[in-house]
């Protein structure tokens, strides 16, 4: 493969997956890893990514914003991977605050042996809740996201406050050694109130949206728990988390 074409290609896959490792692009381009970091030395250089330990980003600080149907169908597998690591935590008996993500949304069909109190401002996560037997479910009050399908404002974020839940399901958006970012103000106070209201709050991650950021911040890191991720981060994140207190677990294990 000539090397222009090789940078090509690796430019499609970081577009692609926002984020990837120096093993994963040897597992594609069937070259060795020296090849791959000389590739992304020339590619960081064009100022088309940025490098990290053991990958790359692409080059850009604000994390991509989808629509509902395109949030459903991005990194399916991975996000039921993430799903059935996130179900395993929650014991049987517990209440949970389910977001609106569509990653938390992954994660109901793996709780249909347990019994759990259910609370959420998202219609297809109350939707999908009903249809398991043991499940009771509070759907929270405001006002409707239209696209989105979220009930959001000041009712609802006055309401989530008169809970107080084992576990919180949080959907990242974007996350960084600064925090968890969303691109809405609106979203964002709601999430922020449900982190408020958790024992134990689980936050559910892809690899793409780790060490992007977003207009808003819902909380810092030591907010959170647990951090359920597909690909290990690179080790300046990692510490982070160390050192407020967030314990990784990665769903491919």
């Amino acid at each position: 493969m000539l090397i222009e074409d090789r940078l090509n290609k690796i430019r499609k896959i970081i577009q692609e997956h926002n984020s990837v490792s120096i093993e994963f692009l040897v597992s594609r381009l069937g070259v060795s890893k020296d090849t791959v970091r000389r590739d992304l030395i020339k590619l960081e250089q064009d100022n088309i990514i940025r490098r990290t330990h053991g990958g790359a980003v692409i080059n850009r600080r604000d994390a991509l914003i989808f629509d509902y149907d395109q949030r459903s169908e991005t990194l399916s597998p991975v996000k039921k991977h993430i799903a059935q690591k996130a179900a395993g935590i929650i014991k049987n008996n517990a209440s949970v605050i389910f977001d609106a993500s569509t990653t938390v949304e992954a994660v109901i069909p793996y709780l249909s042996d347990k019994h759990i109190l259910a609370i959420t401002n998202s219609l297809t996560n109350a939707n999908r809740l009903a249809k398991n037997k043991t499940s009771d479910v509070k759907l929270l009050p405001g006002d409707l996201h239209k696209e989105q399908l979220f009930l959001y404002g000041s009712e609802t974020i006055r309401k989530i406050a008169d809970y107080r839940v084992d576990y919180v399901l949080l959907g990242i958006f974007a996350i960084s050694t600064e925090g968890i970012f969303i691109h809405t103000e609106e979203e964002g106070l709601v999430k922020r109130q449900m982190v408020m209201q958790g024992m134990k709050v689980i936050a559910l991650a892809d690899h793409t949206k780790i060490n992007t950021t977003g207009f808003f911040k819902v909380c810092d890191l030591s907010s959170v728990d647990c951090l359920i991720t597909d690909v290990r981060p690179d080790e300046d994140f990692c510490a982070a988390l160390k050192e407020n207190g967030v314990e990784l677990i990665l769903s491919t294990r």
